[in-house]
């Protein structure tokens, strides 16, 4: 066996003898878990709103009467 796959195979065995550390590790990776997907939802909502706004915008738009080229060279 590879010496460098020796040492992680024992450093593994050595680091899960402590359940308490186990707990440990699995209770942050949870955390960063739950963090990403925080991130990840107000990303997510951020963008629909934006695109809520946007489609809101081009309605008031439409309903002054404006073209759709005029919109365009609006927004351009």
């Amino acid at each position: 066996m590879d010496e460098a796959i020796q040492t992680a195979d024992e450093r593994i065995a050595y680091v899960t003898e402590d359940e308490e550390s186990v707990r440990a590790y699995w209770r942050r990776q949870m955390a960063l878990s739950d963090r990403t997907s925080e991130i990840n939802y107000a990303r997510d909502e951020g963008i629909a709103q934006g695109r809520a706004e946007e489609r809101q915008r081009l309605l008031e738009l439409l309903n002054q009467g404006l073209s759709i080229e005029d919109i365009k060279q609006r927004l351009s």
